[in-house]
């Protein structure tokens, strides 16, 4: 077992909840919160429904665990991914915004999906697992310190979901590290389908969710995996990631600083990468009076690997929402024009044939800021070229939503209300305050699967 193994392993093992401190119960309250929200918000959006009736075909006895929003039960790794893919098909969840990843749409799916087949999990073990598989993911995917090449909410995100599966089933040392050297074997998840628009990116997280139910299970039986799978010659860090880390910090405060402390909550429901140019974008439409027909051009400053990733001229492909989604031209169009961005703004329909925001979004160019570090997603200078020559600007350095601009308990319960609004499921709209007094006060359940009482 090579070190880095062996301290996450002992550390998973040994963390209990009397362990976490205050704050840290409380934030993954929050963002446990927020990730239901925005899969419940997800779960009518294109591929969803289609995944829903593929894992359900092969779930017949209508037994297992249950897909939010539906209500259907299938067996627990296909629950993992149905769920998985509704949190993540908004692009609305949580992020870590030094590295680019997603977090609590691995973790929390999979603990959720052996919860229930477990029975009597209470909501403080359920919490437990969660802080810990979204610590693991924020500290593997900080160790790395090159640009998005694999999209490492998935790969990161599969060794924190196996831990949070692992420990959802309580599992002892050498459980925890067969589980984490199973998922290994089909850690996956590379960033060409974001570049091309699939609507697979909003599935890979899900892969994770499923392969770590499944490593978790088979660990069980006393399945063995990989032992080095860090710092082997073939492991994560050295395979992936060609030796360009720095492992030290995947233990560095190991038990006494926590992943979900440096969490962002996203306030846009599009790309990261795209938000401080949403966030400068809604700054001058506050300030000024800006229209379409007045401008004459609009420059994006951001750092290469945003300007790779979302910065290209707004195209319409296959898959209208993802293409909204990741572009800041069509988002920043949509925020100058109507002073807002939210859900409705990238519906397909909305995309298509508004006319209005396309002819804007062909205004706007993404430049590199070379004074940026190149994985920089929080910084972006906007210029406005108005017709009669002047120009306006304004320069973002921190993400609404961030640790130093943080969305407190009661702006995440009114985003999730919005965003039950939009699921336009009348019992869940219903039933939007009860939903958030349970995860509110999930520590004092006793057995988490009440929670489907409401979803």
């Amino acid at each position: 077992m090579d070190a880095i193994a062996e301290k996450l392993v002992t550390y998973v093992s040994e963390t209990t909840y009397d362990r976490l401190p205050q704050e840290v119960t409380f934030e993954t309250k929050k963002f446990i919160l927020d990730i239901l929200g925005v899969g419940l918000a997800g779960a009518r959006e294109p591929g969803c429904r289609e995944v829903v009736e593929v894992v359900k075909k092969w779930s017949p006895n209508n037994a297992g665990s249950t897909i939010i929003y539906y209500g259907d039960k299938v067996s627990p790794p296909e629950a993992a991914f149905a769920n998985s893919v509704l949190m993540h098909a908004l692009d609305f969840d949580d992020t870590l915004d030094s590295s680019a990843i997603h977090t609590h749409v691995s973790s929390f799916p999979t603990a959720l999906a052996l919860a229930e087949v477990k029975g009597k999990v209470s909501g403080k073990e359920l919490i437990t697992a969660v802080a810990l598989g979204v610590d693991i993911t924020c500290r593997i995917a900080s160790a790395i310190t090159t640009p998005l090449s694999w999209i490492r909410t998935a790969t990161c995100g599969s060794f924190g979901a196996a831990a949070a599966a692992a420990k959802v089933l309580g599992m002892g040392e050498k459980g925890i590290l067969n589980t984490l050297g199973i998922v290994y074997s089909q850690t996956a998840g590379n960033a060409q389908c974001l570049v091309d628009g699939g609507l697979v990116k909003r599935m890979q997280p899900g892969f994770s969710a499923r392969s770590a139910v499944l490593s978790a299970a088979l660990a069980s039986k006393a399945v063995t995996g990989a032992t080095h799978i860090f710092e082997g010659e073939y492991g994560f860090f050295n395979l992936y990631e060609r030796g360009k880390v720095k492992p030290e910090r995947v233990i560095e405060n190991l038990g006494d600083h926590f992943g979900v402390m440096d969490l962002s909550i996203k306030p846009y429901p599009s790309c990261r990468m795209t938000h401080a140019s949403i966030d400068a974008a809604l700054e001058l439409s506050n300030s000024h009076r800006i229209e379409s027909k007045g401008v004459t051009e609009i420059l994006v400053y951001v750092s290469k690997m945003v300007s790779d990733m979302v910065g290209a001229p707004f195209e319409i492909r296959d898959n209208p929402q993802v293409d909204a989604q990741f572009s800041i031209p069509y988002t920043v169009a949509v925020g100058l024009t109507k002073g807002k961005v939210f859900l409705d703004d990238f519906a397909s329909d909305t995309v298509k044939k508004d006319s209005s925001i396309l002819e804007f979004a062909k205004k706007i160019k993404v430049l590199i800021d070379p004074e940026l570090s190149a994985n920089d997603i929080s910084s972006a200078n906007m210029v406005i070229r108005i017709l009669n020559g002047e120009s306006i600007s304004f320069k973002i350095d921190t993400l609404k939503g961030s640790p130093l601009r943080p969305m407190s308990f009661d702006d995440c319960a009114q985003k999730f209300k919005n965003c039950l609004e939009y699921s336009q499921k009348s019992s869940l709209i219903e039933n939007s305050e009860a939903l958030i007094d349970f995860i509110f006060n999930l520590d004092k359940k006793e057995d988490v699967r009440e929670l489907f009482d409401y979803v």
